[in-house]
């Protein structure tokens, strides 16, 4: 009698059985369908058989018995002995693979970081060129303009004209604000200002010397012809000029590009123009006035530069044109003007003198209005509040302010050795010093600090008042552009 677990054609034990229709008997698959394929019989029966009479039978795998080389210890020990000697050949082909991989991927970061250093390389090389070709398009595309003595003494009726026009209009604009009691309940009161802290700091290859604001763009000059332009607080555009040291900086609106103009000691007017959409900027042009320049103003309309020389000249230049429109010559060879400021309403200027005075200079008229004697040492700067009332004035000594109302008549708010900048803030409320390494605050209606900055390394060059006070700026020699806020 046939088992059910061996095959009726070799009486083996079947891995895959099927059964037949015909006879009933069952087959190892592989076997019967080789006899299937050359007989078309039964080999039991003799009776034809085909493919479709064989039916799959689903049984559970049986575990073939050990052969009988494997029952004895010998036998076991050289079955171990070949598995051992398999693995081994296995371990050693994956290792050559291990290897081989390791290989591959060592020669392809090789070559990747092969390929990122030449990428780097022509990046660096790509804006290289870049700067190279903008310095020389700047070189062969501005203007340099060589002063002549042509311009006239007095502005022309068309400027006049202009500054009267925007004068009245500043004058009211300010008088209707200060009937406001909301606006200056926007401005942080001096124990808010006493909270700032340093919110950011940039540090320059260069001392800076001299710095700007508008909106939020910074400007900062540097002691050998480096301009820095920050925006939002975040460098934008820079470029080294000849090493020549920027004693002033301002930018100054003809149109709705961002523009700015730069003075040196020898006496260079560097004008320039940003595109603020690729960051790109362009010396447009170039005005050698062929003075040592010792002051620079922007007047309110924004396109007149005021300029003041060591020789004692008073020059107005259009920005437009880079033309010079006014000469003053009636104290050249007199005295040394050091500094120069502007009224708000921009009718007035106050020039200060190495001889420590202050001359107040009427524009519409192109007359000395009044001149302010009493401080000690040269008058390194001079500011205008912008309440349209004070006037401050510095030398390394000493801060006085000036009552515009009662000519003549000044207090001392400061004094100290090495004090070389102030600043108004745009309220007309408060009153930054820049002494050795320190910034002071002053209370104007009080006449007395409230606080100071010991923040800087060296000593501060320029102070500067965001709107509204919500930020200040300094820079120093110490090659930090300072930001303090909350």
């Amino acid at each position: 009698m046939q088992s059910w677990q061996t095959c009726a054609l070799s009486g083996e034990l079947i891995e895959t059985p099927v059964i037949s229709k015909v006879s009933g008997h069952i087959y190892e698959k592989r076997l019967i369908e080789k006899h299937i394929e050359s007989t078309g019989t039964c080999p039991i029966t003799g009776r034809p058989l085909n493919l479709e009479d064989l039916i799959e039978v689903k049984v559970a795998k049986i575990q073939k018995p050990r052969p009988v080389t494997v029952t004895s210890i010998p036998s076991l020990l050289s079955l171990l002995q070949n598995e051992w000697d398999a693995l081994l050949l296995e371990q050693f082909q994956l290792k050559q693979h291990l290897e081989q991989v390791r290989h591959e991927l060592t020669h392809a970061l090789y070559q990747h970081d092969a390929a990122c250093r030449v990428i780097a390389k022509l990046i660096k090389e790509r804006d290289q060129a870049r700067i190279e070709l903008a310095q020389l398009q700047n070189k062969l595309n501005h203007k340099v303009e060589v002063e002549t003595n042509n311009a006239p003494e007095k502005l022309s009726a068309n400027y006049v004209t202009d500054i009267e026009q925007i004068a009245l209009k500043l004058t009211s604009q300010r008088k209707l604000l200060r009937k406001q009691q909301s606006y200056f309940e926007q401005f942080p009161s001096p124990q808010i200002l006493s909270n700032y802290e340093i919110k950011q700091q940039h540090t320059q290859t260069q001392g800076g010397t001299s710095l700007d604001i508008q909106a939020n763009y910074v400007i900062v000059g540097g002691q050998s012809g480096l301009v820095s332009l920050y925006r939002s607080e975040q460098l934008l555009y820079q470029n080294q000029q000849q090493n020549q040291r920027l004693n002033a900086i301002r930018f100054f609106t003809t149109d709705e590009h961002l523009r700015f103009v730069s003075s040196t000691l020898e006496g260079d007017l560097v004008i320039y123009q940003i595109n603020t959409e690729t960051n790109e900027g362009v010396i447009t042009q170039t005005v050698k006035v062929g003075q040592n320049i010792t002051g620079l103003t922007i007047h309110p309309l924004g396109y007149i530069a005021i300029i003041v020389t060591s020789e004692g000249l008073l020059l107005f230049y259009d920005l437009r044109s880079g033309l010079q429109i006014s000469k003053v010559t009636d104290f050249e060879g007199q005295c040394k003007f050091t500094s120069v400021a502007i009224h708000p309403d921009g009718l007035l200027l106050a020039i200060g003198q190495e001889n420590s005075q202050i001359k107040i200079w009427k524009i519409t008229s192109g007359q000395l209005v009044a001149q302010f004697e009493g401080q000690e040492g040269s008058i390194n700067q001079v500011a205008f509040s912008e309440n349209g009332v004070n006037l401050a004035s510095v030398s390394e000594t000493q801060v006085l302010q000036w009552d515009l109302r009662n000519p003549g008549q000044f207090q001392k708010l400061f004094q100290s050795q090495k004090i070389s900048s102030i600043s108004y803030d745009t309220s007309g409320a408060y009153l930054a010093v820049g002494e050795n390494k320190n910034i002071h605050l002053f209370d104007i209606k009080k006449q007395q600090e409230f606080f100071k900055f010991e923040s800087h390394r060296d000593a501060v060059t320029a102070i500067r008042f965001a709107e509204f006070n919500k930020n200040i700026y300094s820079c120093s020699f110490d090659k930090q552009l300072n930001i303090y806020g909350n």
